[in-house]
C-alpha cells in the first residue's frame, strides 16, 4: 500500500508540474520574459520559451510576446547583457541569436508594413519612398522568409510592399522599378510556386493591370523585365503546390480544396501568360512581316520561353499557351522546331503520337491561307515562298519523315503520317487556289497573275522535294492488299507491276475498319497529289486503272468493297489525267475485259447509289472526251449512256459488249471515222448546192472550214497534255454545229452493225433496237439532218448489198423509212422489198408518245426535234396542225426558247419579204409571198407568247434580232411613205411594232416614235368619208380629219409607255415625253378630231404638270373656240393651272369684249375655266406684265356674276356647286347666296358645303372690314349689319347640323372646336333658346355609332385616335357641367370602361366627369363596381347575363390584378407631389408635369387612395401580401410626401387600415412588414406629418426588399430594422454604413443607397436633409478618389443632377461646394467614359437653367400644375420682364466646364481621324468605287425588278468587263400567278424598299469619278486635260455618273410621293461636285433625253408649287457653272 501511495503521489506531483508549466506558458509575456532574463538561472529557459512562442505568432490565442518585450525594452539590453558575461556555450549562443532574429523579423515586418502604408498614399509618396530607399541584394533574403504554415509572414509583407509601387506609383516610378533586376524578379523567382492563392492572385493581377495593360510602359521595357527565366518561373505555377487560403465559388470543388485551388491558379497564370505573350497591343509580341525569313532576332524572348515549355504534350493549358504564342508569332516557328527537344522521328510510342498531335494543333491554329500574301510591298518570289512555307510546312516534315512513317510496320503510325500529309496538302491547296485566282491578282498592285503562276510552280516544286513519290504511296496500297490476301510482305518495289493485276480478287474476307480507313486516306492523299503536286503523279508509271478492277468485276459492283473506297477510287479517277489509266487495253491471253468495259458495267449496276451513278457517268464522259475524238460532240455521249441505262438488266450486258468493241475500235483508229464524217458533211453541202442551183463554191457549209477544223482536231489528238497554241480563228457555235453535226461514233456503230452475224437479229436484237433509238435521238438533235441521213443511207446500202440473204432487222427498216423524209427525192433508195411503212405513224410514235412519257431533262432534245420538224415543214411548204402543251421548269423553258429563237430558220424568215432578204428557195413568187406572210405572222405570235415568258427570266436579249428586224422594217416603210398608200390598213411591220414595242429598249423605242411623229402631217391624219375632199375644206374644218394608222400607232405607244405606273407594273419601258413629242401631238390635235389624243394630253398634264409649258397657247385657244367637251374643259383647266403663259393668254382672250359676252352667255360652259384661273391667278408670276393685272379682269366680272345668278336660278345643281369657289373670291356677290341656296335645297350634302363656304367668306369679309375701317363713322355699317345677321343664321344652322352622322366624328380638331364653341355660345347655362339644346347634343354625342369604339377601345385598337377620345371626353365634361340633367347611372359602364386610372388628360377628364356625376347625386356606391377599363365592361356583361342572384362582387384580388407592376413602379418613382385630391376653385383642373414625359404611365393617386380605402375596410377581406407585391403599399407610402394635406391624410388612413389587416394576416413576411410599419409609426412626431420624399422612397424600397429574401440587401436591411425601434426622419438611414461598406458585396450596397438618393431627391426638403447630414461633401470627396470606379462616379453625378433641379441645391452646390471646379477636376482624365460624360453634360445643363431661375419652385403652397404657373408667366407683359443674369465669374466657370466637355467630345469624334493620321488603322478608309456603286445599283434593280436598268447594267458590265456584275443575271423562276399572300408580301417588300431609297441616295453621294490614273486614249473617253490639276475620269466612271444621275433623278421625281427640299438640295450639291466639274460627263449625261426630262420635272416640282427661290437660284448657278465649264472647254 505504501508503494502504491507513493506512486500516486508521484503522479499527482507530475500533474501539478504540468499544470504549472501550462499556466506559466499561458502567462508568458514581455514582463515575465524580461524578469527571467535578469535571473541567470531562468535566462536560457526564458529565451527558449520566447523563441518557441515567437515561432507560433501571429496567433489569435497567443499573446505577442515579441511586441510586448520591445515595448518595455526598446534596446533589448537584457539580451545583450547575456553576451557580456562569461563564455557561453554554443547552444546558449544559438538561443541568444535566435531570439534577436525573432525580434528583428518582427521589426522588419512592422517596418515593411509602414513602408507599404506610406507607398499606398499616392504617387508622390511612392516616388519619395523609392528615391530614399536603398535596394540592396540583402533585401532579396526577405522574399525567402516564408511561413510554412501559411500565416502572414515577411515574404507576404515584402511582396505587398513591392507591389504597392506598381499600384500607387506613377509611370516614371514604375519604369525605374522594372529596370531593377534584384527587386521584383527576386520575389517571382523565390518560392512563387509554393505561395498562397491570395499571394499568387495579388501578384498576377497587379502585374496584369499595372504593367502589362499599362499604356505608358513601352513594349521594350516589358521585354527587358519579362525575361525567359522569369516567364519560366511564372509558368511553374501550372504545377502550383502552395497553400489554399481562399474559397472557390464552385460548390463541387469545395470537397477537394487542394484540387480546386490548383485549378484556380492554373487559370490565373494561363490568362496572364496569354495576355502577356499573345497580345500585340499590351504584350511582348512583335510582328515580323518577314515571318522570320529576314534574319532578324525577332521574338527571342518568346522563342526561349516556348522552347523551355516541356509539358506541352502532357498539359492541355500549356499546350494551348504554346499554340497561341506560335500562332501570334509565326516567325519563331522554324527556330522552335530546330531548338525544341520534342522528337518527331516516327516510332511506335505514345510520346511520338502526342508530339504529332501537338504539331497539328500548332499548324491548325495558323490561318489556312498564308498572311504572306497580304504584304504591302513586293517581295521576291523565293523569299515569298519561304514565308508561305513557314505556316504551311513544318521543318521537321521532310522526305525521310514521310517515308519512314509510311513504311513503318504499324497501322497507327501509318495512319498518323498519312493524316498529317493530307492535312498539309489541303493547306497547300488553299494557298494555291488563291495564287491561281486571277480576279484577286488583277485587282492587286503588287503581283500579276503570271507572276503568281510562276510562284505556284515554285511552290509545287518545293513541296515535291519534301513529299514521297507516288510509287511509295501505291506500294503502301499494294502492301495493305497483300496483307489481307496473306501474301508476302517483303516484295521489292520492282514487283509492283507484276502483282498489281492481282490487287483485288473476289472471294476475299471483309477488310477491317482500320485498313478501310487507311486505304481511304491513301486514296485521298493521291487525289491531293494531283491537285497540289501533279508532276509527282505524272512521273509515276503505275497503271491506276487497276484500282478500278478492285471495285468492279464483269458481273458488276463488288459488294464486299466498302462504299467509301468506291467513291474515293472514282474521285481519284476523275481527278487524275486519262493517260494514267489503260482504259481500252485487253489481255487476250487471259480473256480479261478492258477497264472501260468494267466502267460501263459499273455504270449500269450502280442504280442503287445515285452519287455513285453520277460519278460513274462523269467518268465515262471524261474518258471518252479526253481521247480527243469527242472534243466538240461530247454531249452526244449522254444520249448513248441514257439509252443504255434504260435497257433492262438482262439486255445491258449484250449492248455493253457491243458498245465497248465499237468505242475501242474508234479510239484506237479515230482518223478513219472522223474523215468519214467530214466526207459526209461535204457531200451534203454539195448536194444542197446542186439542189438550190448554186455552185460548189457558194455552198452553205464552207469546205475550207472543215479542213481547218479537222487539222485542229489532229493537233489536239496528237499533241501532249500541255497547252497548245491557237491555230486560226476561234470556233463559233454555228461553225462547230456545221462542221461536227454528229460524232464519229455514228459511222463506227453503223459499220460494226453491218458486220454483225445474222444470228444477232434474233438472238441479240436488242443491239439493233438500241442503235435505232439512239440514232433517232441523234437525228432529232441535228440542225441540218441531211449529213446524218446520208450516212444512214450509205451504211444501209452497204447492208443491203451484203451477202446476207435475210431481211434486215425491223428497227433498221423503221429507221430507214423515218430518216428518208429528210433526203431529196432523187437520193432516196429502197432498202428491201418489204411492205411500205408509214413514216407519218413512225414520226407520230417518235414524237407524240415520247412527249407523253418524257422526263423533264429530255425536253431540250424534244425541242430540237420540233425545230427539225419545223424546218422540214418549211421546206415542204406544209403546216403543223398539232399543238403541244409543255409545262416545265424555268430553266428548261429558257433552254427551249433559246434553241427556238436562235434557230437560223426563224431569224431568216421573219419579215424577210418586208426587208427584201428572202432566203434562197425554188418557190414561185406567189407561193413565196404566201409563205413569207404566213411564217412572219406565226413567228410574230410565237414572239408575243415567248416575250411574256422571257421577261420574268430577264432574257429579253433573245428577242433582240427580231426587235431590230421590226425597227428596220418599220423605218424602211416610213421612208417609203412618199408613195401614199390607198388604204389605211396596218402593215405587218406596224402590227409587229404594236405587239412588241413593250419589250424594246427605250432608245430604240424613242427613235421609232420620233420617226412616226416626224412624218408629214398629211401622213399622220386622214379625212373622214364625205367630209370634204380638197385642201381648202380641210383647212376650214380641221375637226373633219382623224388620225391615220401611223398617228394611232404613235398615240397608242405613247399612251402605253408614258404611264409610269402601268409601265412599271407590266415591266414595259417608260418612254419620256420630249418637247418634240408634245409639239407633234399638239399639231395633230389642232389638225384633227381625236378624243383619245385629248385624253392622252390630259393624262400627260396630270402626271407631269410641267408639260403645260411645252405646249403652245394655240391648244388653249382651240379649247376656248371649239365646242367645250368634258375633255377639252379638263385640258384647259390643266393648262391654266400649270403655266403662266396660258393664264396670260386667257387673260388677253377675256379682255376682248366679244369674248366677255361669250363668257356671260355661256357661264355654265366656261365656269370651270374661270374657276381654275381665279384659284391660280393669285400666285406670284415674274412672267406677268405689269400692265395686265387681276384687277382689270375683276372689273369685268359683274356681268359674269349676273350670268352666274341666272344660271343658279335656272335650277342646275351641278353648276351651282361649281359656283361655290367662283363666288368665294372678292368682290363677294351676296345677292347670289339666296338663289344658290334655293337651288341646292334638294341636295343636302351640296347645300352644307355651300353654307360652309358662305360662312367662311362672311367671316373673312367682316375681318377685312373691321381691319380697314377702324373709324365707325366711315365704315359700311349697313352692309356689316346685313352680314352679321346672315352670319347668325348660318351659325344656328351650322350648330343644328353639326352632329349628323356624316360629320367628322373621328376628327379631334372638330370636337375640340365644338367644345370651345360651347364655351363661347352657351356660356355657363343652357344657352339661347334658338340654339340646339345641350341634352340633344349630349344625346347625339353618346348615341353615335363610333361612341363606344372610341371610348372602350384600347390604345392598339384606337391606332392614333387617342386625341379623339380626349376631345370627346372633354366635350362630355363640358356638356355635363352645363346640363347636369343628362347624368345617368347607366353611363358608368362606359365611363369606367374607358377609364385607365392614370394621369393622362383623358383619364383626368374622366375622373372629373365621374366626380360631376357624384355632385349631381349619381354615386358609384349604388353602381357597386370599382373595376375600371376592359374589366369593368366584362364584369358588366357577366352581371347582366347571370342576374342579380348569381352575380358576385369583384374581390380585392381582382382589383389589385388590374394594377400594372411597371406602371406602379413608375408611379412611385415619378409620384405627382403637386397633385391635389380635392381641386381648388379657380385653379387648373388638369394636372401637368413637364418632368414626366408620359403621364399615361403614372397612376392617379386621387383614384388609387380612395380605391385602397374602400378595399381596406374592416369588414373586407384582403390579401396583405398581394397588396405589397402589387406595390400598393409603396404608392401609399410615397403619398405621405405629397404637398396636399388632404392627400396625405388619405394615405395615413389607408396605412392605418392596412396595419389593422396586417396584424390578422398570416404569411411569411408578415413580421418584417409589421415591424417596418411600426418603425415608421414610431418615428412620426406630429399629426399629418409630411415626410421627405427620399425617406418614403427608402421605405418603399425596403418594403419591396422584404419579398426578396434571396438577395443580399434583404439581410442588410433586416439587420438595420432589427437594431432600431423608430425611423429618424432627419437622416437618411444607414447611408454612411452602406456607402462605406466593407462587405464583399459593397458595390451592391453602395449602388442601392445611391439609387435611393437618385430616386428620392425631389425638392428642397430632401436637399436640406442630405445637406445637413453632409452627404454631398461625402459624395464629392469619394467621387474623385482612386477607390471610386466609373460606374459609381456616374451614379454620383446622377444624384447631383437630381439635386440640380432644386433651386437652393443648385445655388449652394455651385457657390458653396464648388461643384463646377469639382466637375473640372473630374474631367481632368485623358479619357472619360461616355456614360459619365453624358451624365456630366446633363448636370451642367440643369445647373445652368436652374441658376437662371427657369425652373419653378414647388412647395406646400405651390400651384397644382406647371401649366398654371406658366400661364401666369405668360400673362405678364413680355416687354417689362427682366431676365435673370448670372455673375460673370460664375459664367466663366460654366464656360470652362463647357470647353472641357467640348474638348472631350471632339476627341471622341476625331478618334478615327487621329488614328488614321498616325497610321494605326488596319483597314484604310476607301471611297466608293465605280464597281461597288454599279454592284449596289445592280442589287437594287434586282430587288425592285427594274428590267430596263438591269439590261443597261448588263451592257455596261460586258463593255467594261466589270467582274462584280458579270454572271450576275438573276432569273425569276416564278412563272405562276401570284396568290394573295404573295401579293401582300410583294407590297410589304415595296414599302420596305421605299424606306431604303433615302439611305441609298446618301450612299451614292459618296461616289466621285475622280481618278489618279490617266484616262485611256479611246474614242469613248474624254480627251486628256493639259492642266495637271484638272481631275480626270475613266470611261467606266463616266458611265457610272450617267447611270447614277439618272437613278437619282428618277427616285426624286417618280419615287417620292411628296416633294422635300432637303433631298433636292443634297442631290444638287452632289450633282455640282460630281457631274458639273467634268465637262465630258456633263456632255454624256445631257445626251440622255431621260435625264433632261427628269431635270425639267425636278425643276417644276422644286420651283413652281413651293415658290422656292433658293432652289431657283441654285439651279441657275448650276446652269451658269455648266455654261462656264463648256465655255472653258471650247476655249481650250
Amino acid at each position: 500500500m505504501g508503494k502504491k501511495r507513493s506512486s500516486e503521489d508521484v503522479d499527482e506531483s507530475k500533474t501539478h508540474a504540468k499544470k504549472g508549466k501550462v499556466s506559466e506558458t499561458a502567462e508568458f509575456n514581455g514582463t515575465v520574459f524580461k524578469a527571467m532574463l535578469k535571473e541567470p538561472t531562468k535566462a536560457m529557459k526564458g529565451l527558449d520559451t520566447f523563441i518557441t512562442t515567437a515561432k507560433k505568432l501571429p496567433c489569435p490565442d497567443l499573446y505577442d510576446v515579441v511586441e510586448g518585450y520591445i515595448k518595455i525594452s526598446m534596446e533589448c539590453s537584457e539580451i545583450f547583457k547575456l553576451l557580456e558575461g562569461d563564455k557561453q556555450t554554443e547552444s546558449e549562443m544559438m538561443l541568444i541569436f535566435q531570439s534577436l532574429e525573432m525580434i528583428l523579423l518582427n521589426f522588419c515586418l512592422n517596418e515593411i508594413q509602414i513602408f507599404f502604408s506610406m507607398v499606398s498614399q499616392g504617387a508622390d509618396t511612392a516616388r519619395e519612398v523609392f528615391s530614399h530607399f536603398h535596394f540592396t541584394k540583402g533585401l532579396s533574403a526577405l522574399a525567402k522568409r516564408k511561413d510554412k504554415m501559411g500565416r502572414p509572414d515577411v515574404r507576404m509583407a515584402y511582396t505587398q510592399f513591392a507591389l504597392s509601387f506598381l499600384v500607387s506609383g506613377d509611370n516614371v516610378t514604375i519604369g525605374q522599378l522594372l529596370e531593377m533586376k534584384d527587386f521584383l524578379p527576386d520575389i517571382l523567382s523565390s518560392g512563387l510556386k509554393e505561395d498562397r492563392i491570395s499571394t499568387v492572385n495579388l501578384i498576377l493581377s497587379t502585374l496584369q493591370t499595372k504593367v502589362v495593360q499599362r499604356q505608358a510602359i513601352s513594349k521594350t521595357q516589358k521585354v527587358r523585365f519579362f525575361t525567359p527565366s522569369l516567364l519560366a518561373q511564372i509558368a511553374s505555377l501550372y504545377r502550383w503546390n502552395g497553400i489554399v487560403d481562399a474559397s472557390t465559388d464552385d460548390g463541387k470543388m469545395a470537397e477537394n480544396a487542394e484540387e480546386a485551388g490548383k485549378m484556380v491558379v492554373r487559370k490565373l497564370v494561363h490568362n496572364f501568360l496569354l495576355n502577356l505573350c499573345c497580345s500585340r497591343k499590351h504584350g511582348i509580341s512583335f510582328y515580323d512581316p518577314s515571318f522570320g525569313t529576314a534574319g532578324r532576332a525577332g521574338n527571342i524572348v518568346l522563342l526561349q520561353f516556348v522552347v523551355g515549355l516541356k509539358q506541352a504534350t502532357e498539359d492541355d493549358l500549356v499546350s494551348d499557351l504554346m499554340v497561341n504564342i506560335l500562332r501570334v508569332s509565326p516567325d519563331i516557328l522554324p527556330r522552335f522546331f530546330k531548338e525544341t527537344q520534342y522528337s518527331f522521328i516516327p516510332r511506335l510510342k505514345s510520346a511520338w503520337t502526342d508530339n504529332i498531335t501537338l504539331l497539328k494543333k500548332i499548324y491548325e491554329s495558323q490561318p489556312e491561307v498564308s498572311k504572306a500574301f497580304q504584304t504591302r510591298e513586293v517581295v521576291p518570289l523565293p523569299r515569298l515562298l519561304s514565308m508561305v512555307l513557314v505556316t504551311s510546312l513544318p521543318p521537321v516534315c521532310n522526305k525521310a519523315f514521310f517515308t519512314q512513317g509510311i513504311n513503318f510496320a504499324n497501322v497507327v503510325v501509318q495512319h498518323t503520317t498519312l493524316s498529317l500529309m493530307s492535312f498539309l496538302l489541303k493547306r497547300a491547296q488553299r494557298n494555291m487556289e488563291l495564287c491561281l485566282d486571277r480576279s484577286v491578282w488583277l485587282a492587286s498592285d503588287l503581283y500579276t497573275p503570271a507572276t503568281m503562276q510562276d510562284f505556284t510552280q515554285q511552290y509545287r516544286e518545293a513541296l515535291g522535294k519534301v513529299l514521297p513519290d507516288m510509287t511509295s504511296i501505291v506500294s503502301k496500297w499494294q502492301s495493305l492488299t497483300k496483307k489481307e490476301k496473306g501474301g508476302n510482305e517483303g516484295k521489292k518495289e520492282g514487283d509492283v507491276k507484276e502483282d498489281a493485276t492481282k490487287v483485288e480478287q473476289p472471294g476475299r474476307c471483309p477488310e477491317s475498319p482500320e485498313v478501310i480507313v487507311l486505304k481511304a486516306l491513301i486514296l485521298q492523299v493521291m487525289c491531293l497529289y494531283q491537285k497540289v503536286v501533279p508532276h509527282l503523279v505524272s512521273q509515276s508509271k503505275f497503271d491506276f486503272s487497276k484500282l478500278l478492277k478492285g471495285i468492279v468485276s464483269e458481273k458488276g459492283m463488288r459488294e464486299e468493297v466498302h462504299p467509301v473506297l468506291q467513291h474515293q477510287i472514282l474521285q481519284l479517277a476523275l481527278d487524275l489525267p486519262a493517260s494514267k489509266f489503260s482504259w481500252f487495253r485487253v489481255q487476250t491471253s487471259s480473256g480479261e475485259k478492258s477497264v472501260f468495259f468494267l466502267l460501263l458495267k459499273m455504270f449500269v449496276s450502280s442504280n442503287n447509289n445515285s452519287h455513285l451513278k453520277m460519278s460513274t457517268r462523269k467518268l465515262v464522259v471524261k474518258v471518252l472526251k479526253d481521247s480527243g475524238v469527242f472534243e466538240y460532240t461530247w454531249s452526244e455521249l449522254e444520249l448513248w449512256l441514257k439509252h443504255l441505262d434504260r435497257l433492262q438488266t438482262d439486255q445491258q450486258d449484250t449492248v455493253i459488249h457491243f458498245l465497248e468493241r465499237v468505242l475501242m475500235c474508234l479510239v484506237c483508229n479515230p482518223y478513219t471515222y472522223t474523215d468519214k464524217v467530214a466526207s459526209l458533211v461535204q457531200e451534203a453541202a454539195y448536194l444542197q448546192a446542186n439542189l438550190s442551183g448554186q455552185d460548189g463554191d457558194t455552198a452553205s457549209i464552207p469546205i475550207s472550214h472543215i479542213d481547218d477544223v479537222l487539222d485542229m482536231v489532229d493537233v489536239i489528238m496528237e499533241g501532249s497534255e500541255g497547252e497548245t497554241e491557237e491555230l486560226g480563228p476561234a470556233l463559233s457555235d454555228d461553225l462547230i454545229l456545221q462542221t461536227f453535226p454528229f460524232s464519229a461514233v455514228v459511222p463506227a456503230v453503223l459499220e460494226a452493225r453491218n458486220k454483225l452475224p445474222a444470228t444477232y437479229r434474233t438472238e441479240k436484237g436488242v443491239i439493233y433496237d438500241y442503235m435505232a433509238t439512239v440514232l433517232c435521238d441523234v437525228l432529232h438533235c441535228q440542225r441540218d439532218p441531211l449529213p446524218l441521213s446520208l450516212a444512214l443511207l450509205q451504211y444501209d446500202k452497204e447492208l443491203n448489198s451484203s451477202e446476207d440473204p435475210g431481211p434486215p432487222h425491223h428497227s433498221i427498216i423503221h429507221l430507214h423509212h423515218y430518216y428518208t423524209t429528210w433526203l431529196p427525192q432523187q437520193a432516196r433508195e429502197p432498202l428491201v422489198r418489204t411492205p411500205p411503212l408509214s413514216s407519218r405513224s413512225y414520226r407520230y410514235n417518235c414524237y407524240y408518245h415520247s412527249l407523253v412519257t418524257m422526263e423533264t431533262a429530255e425536253y431540250p432534245v424534244a425541242a430540237k426535234q420540233i425545230l427539225l420538224y419545223i424546218k422540214t415543214t418549211v421546206d415542204n411548204f406544209s403546216m403543223v396542225r398539232r399543238n403541244t402543251h409543255l409545262t416545265c421548269m424555268s430553266a428548261v423553258v429558257l433552254s427551249v426558247l433559246s434553241s427556238i429563237l436562235k434557230h437560223p430558220c426563224i431569224e431568216q424568215w421573219f419579215l424577210s419579204l418586208e426587208l427584201s432578204s428572202v432566203p434562197p428557195t425554188s418557190l414561185n413568187p406567189v407561193r413565196l409571198k404566201l409563205l413569207c406572210a404566213q411564217l412572219s405572222d406565226c413567228i410574230l405570235g410565237l414572239l408575243q407568247s415567248s416575250a411574256s415568258v422571257l421577261r420574268p427570266l430577264n432574257s429579253l436579249h433573245l428577242l433582240s434580232p427580231y426587235l431590230e428586224a421590226v425597227s428596220r422594217a418599220l423605218l424602211r416603210e416610213l421612208g417609203e411613205t412618199g408613195e401614199r398608200r390607198e388604204t389605211d390598213k396596218e402593215s405587218r411591220p406596224v402590227r409587229a411594232f404594236m405587239a412588241l414595242h413593250a419589250y424594246m429598249e427605250p432608245p430604240l423605242l424613242q427613235e421609232l416614235v420620233s420617226s412616226l411623229l416626224l412624218l408629214p402631217k398629211e401622213t399622220l391624219i386622214t379625212l373622214r368619208e364625205g367630209d370634204g375632199e380638197g385642201e381648202e375644206d380641210r383647212e376650214k374644218s380641221p375637226r373633219a380629219a382623224e388620225l391615220s394608222v401611223y398617228g394611232r400607232t404613235a398615240l397608242q405607244v405613247l399612251t402605253e409607255t408614258t404611264s409610269s405606273s402601268d409601265a412599271s407594273s407590266s415591266g414595259s419601258p417608260v418612254l419620256l415625253l420630249s418637247q418634240a413629242h408634245l409639239q407633234g401631238l399638239a399639231t395633230l390635235l389642232l389638225s384633227c378630231s381625236s378624243p383619245s389624243l385629248e385624253t392622252f394630253l390630259l393624262q400627260a398634264l396630270r402626271t407631269q404638270p410641267g408639260n403645260a409649258k411645252l405646249l403652245h397657247t394655240d391648244i388653249l385657244l382651240q379649247c376656248l373656240r371649239g365646242p367645250l367637251t368634258a375633255a377639252t374643259q379638263a385640258l384647259g383647266v390643266a393648262l391654266l393651272q400649270n403655266c403662266s403663259a396660258h393664264r396670260l393668254c386667257f387673260e388677253v382672250w377675256c379682255l376682248k369684249p366679244q369674248h366677255l359676252e361669250t363668257l356671260a352667255d355661256q357661264t355654265e360652259t366656261f365656269l370651270p375655266l374661270v374657276n381654275s384661273y381665279l384659284r391660280t391667278a393669285a400666285r406670284k408670276d415674274p412672267a406677268r406684265p405689269k400692265e395686265v393685272s387681276l384687277f382689270q379682269l375683276n372689273t369685268r366680272l359683274p356681268r359674269l356674276s349676273g350670268g352666274v345668278c341666272r344660271v343658279c336660278q335656272g335650277g342646275s345643281v351641278t353648276v351651282s356647286t361649281r359656283c361655290i369657289s367662283f363666288l368665294s373670291v372678292t368682290p363677294f356677290r351676296w345677292q347670289l347666296v339666296d338663289p344658290i341656296s334655293a337651288v341646292l335645297s334638294v341636295c343636302p350634302e351640296e347645300l352644307e358645303l355651300w353654307r360652309t363656304s358662305v360662312l367662311s367668306a362672311a367671316l373673312r369679309w367682316l375681318s377685312s372690314s373691321y381691319g380697314h375701317n377702324r373709324d365707325q363713322n366711315t365704315a359700311p355699317l349697313a352692309q356689316e349689319d346685313s352680314i352679321l345677321n346672315r352670319l347668325t343664321e348660318l351659325l344656328v344652322v351650322f350648330m343644328e347640323n353639326l352632329f349628323l352622322p356624316r360629320c367628322r366624328y373621328r376628327d379631334p380638331n372638330f370636337l375640340s372646336t365644338l367644345n370651345r364653341m360651347l364655351d363661347l355660345m352657351y356660356g355657363g347655362s343652357e344657352g339661347p333658346k334658338d340654339l340646339v339644346p345641350l341634352p340633344t347634343i349630349h344625346m347625339m354625342a353618346s348615341s353615335h355609332s363610333l361612341f363606344l369604339p372610341i371610348m372602350l377601345g384600347d390604345e392598339e385598337d384606337l391606332s392614333g385616335n387617342t386625341q379623339v377620345k380626349e376631345a370627346l371626353v372633354s366635350l362630355l365634361l363640358s356638356l355635363v357641367k352645363r346640363s347636369p340633367a343628362v347624368c345617368s347611372s347607366s353611363h358608368f359602364v362606359v365611363l369606367l370602361g374607358g377609364y385607365g386610372a392614370t394621369l393622362s388628360t383623358t383619364d383626368q377628364n374622366l375622373l372629373l366627369l365621374l366626380q360631376e356625376y357624384e355632385r349631381n347625386g349619381i354615386s358609384l356606391v349604388d353602381f357597386q363596381c370599382m373595376l375600371w377599363g376592359p374589366a369593368a365592361v366584362e364584369h358588366h356583361k357577366a352581371r347582366r347575363s347571370l342576374g342579380v342572384s348569381l352575380w358576385q362582387q369583384p374581390s380585392s384580388e381582382d382589383l389589385l390584378a388590374l394594377l400594372s407592376p411597371d406602371t406602379m413602379i413608375n408611379t412611385i418613382t415619378h409620384f405627382p407631389l403637386q397633385r391635389r385630391i380635392i381641386l381648388q376653385e379657380g385653379k387648373e383642373l388638369i394636372f401637368k408635369d413637364e418632368e414626366v414625359k408620359d403621364l399615361g404611365s403614372v397612376y392617379d393617386p386621387c383614384f388609387l387612395l380612395p380605391l385602397f380605402s374602400a378595399m381596406l375596410q374592416p369588414e373586407s377581406v384582403i390579401d396583405c401580401l398581394k397588396f405589397v407585391s402589387s406595390h400598393g403599399l409603396g404608392v401609399t407610402m410615397v403619398s405621405l410626401s405629397s404637398y396636399d394635406p388632404k392627400l396625405r391624410a388619405a394615405a395615413y388612413q389607408v396605412l392605418a387600415s392596412y396595419h389593422h389587416h396586417l396584424e390578422a394576416a398570416r404569411f411569411r413576411e408578415k413580421r418584417q412588414l409589421l415591424y417596418l410599419l411600426d418603425m415608421v409609426k414610431n418615428g412620426i412626431r406630429q399629426q399629418n406629418l409630411r415626410m421627405p420624399f427620399v425617406l418614403t422612397t427608402y421605405i418603399t424600397k425596403v418594403a419591396r426588399q422584404m419579398l426578396k429574401p434571396e438577395e443580399h440587401m434583404y439581410v442588410v436591411v433586416n439587420r438595420f430594422l432589427l437594431s432600431h425601434q423608430c425611423l429618424d426622419f432627419r437622416r437618411v438611414p444607414e447611408f454612411f454604413k452602406l456607402f462605406y461598406s466593407c462587405d464583399m458585396e459593397h458595390k451592391m450596397e453602395r449602388e442601392w443607397i445611391l439609387s435611393v438618393l437618385e430616386e428620392g431627391l425631389k425638392d428642397r426638403q430632401c436637399y436640406d436633409l442630405l445637406d445637413q447630414q453632409g452627404i454631398f461633401q461625402t459624395l464629392l470627396g469619394f467621387c474623385c478618389s482612386p477607390l471610386c470606379d466609373q460606374h459609381t462616379q456616374t451614379l454620383i453625378v446622377r444624384v447631383l443632377h437630381q439635386a440640380g433641379r432644386v433651386t437652393k441645391a443648385a445655388y449652394n452646390l455651385t457657390k458653396g461646394h464648388g461643384l463646377l471646379t469639382w466637375i473640372l477636376q473630374l474631367l481632368e482624365k485623358r479619357h472619360v467614359d461616355q456614360g459619365l460624360l453624358s451624365a456630366v453634360v446633363e448636370l451642367l445643363h440643369v445647373l445652368w437653367f436652374t441658376n437662371l431661375g427657369q425652373k419653378e419652385t414647388r412647395g406646400e403652397g405651390a400651384s397644382s400644375s406647371s401649366s398654371s404657373s406658366s400661364t401666369a408667366k405668360e400673362d405678364k407683359p413680355q416687354g417689362h420682364s427682366t431676365p435673370k443674369v448670372l455673375p460673370l465669374p460664375l459664367i466663366s466657370q460654366f464656360l470652362c466646364v463647357a470647353t472641357t466637355i467640348i474638348r472631350h467630345l471632339s476627341k471622341a469624334k476625331s478618334t478615327l481621324g487621329v488614328h488614321g493620321e498616325a497610321g494605326w488603322l488596319t483597314l484604310r478608309p476607301q471611297a466608293l468605287s465605280s464597281q461597288d456603286a454599279l454592284a449596289l445599283l445592280h442589287r437594287w434593280s434586282t430587288l425592285t425588278h427594274n428590267a430596263p436598268l438591269l439590261s443597261q447594267l448588263q451592257t455596261v458590265a460586258e463593255k467594261h468587263k466589270v467582274k462584280e456584275l458579270l454572271g450576275e443575271r438573276l432569273l425569276d423562276m416564278s412563272l405562276r400567278k401570284l396568290d394573295e399572300g404573295e401579293v401582300e408580301r410583294r407590297e410589304e417588300e415595296k414599302t420596305l424598299l421605299d424606306k431604303c431609297i433615302p439611305h441609298l441616295r446618301n450612299i451614292f453621294t459618296h461616289w466621285e469619278p475622280v481618278s489618279l490614273v490617266c484616262p485611256p486614249s479611246s474614242p469613248a473617253s474624254p480627251p486628256p486635260s493639259p492642266d495637271p490639276h484638272t481631275p480626270t475620269s475613266t470611261p467606266l466612271a463616266n458611265t457610272t455618273a450617267r447611270l447614277l444621275t439618272r437613278w437619282f433623278l428618277n427616285s426624286l421625281v417618280e419615287g417620292a410621293s411628296t416633294y422635300e427640299d432637303k433631298r433636292t438640295v443634297h442631290f444638287l450639291r452632289w450633282f455640282q461636285k460630281t457631274v458639273l466639274s467634268h465637262r465630258f460627263i456633263v456632255d454624256l449625261v445631257l445626251a440622255d433625253p431621260a435625264v433632261r426630262v427628269d431635270l425639267l420635272r425636278l425643276y417644276h416640282q422644286a420651283c413652281e408649287p413651293h415658290d422656292l427661290h433658293r432652289a431657283v437660284l441654285t439651279a441657275c448657278s448650276l446652269g451658269t457653272t455648266c455654261d462656264d465649264q463648256t465655255t472653258k472647254g471650247k476655249k481650250r
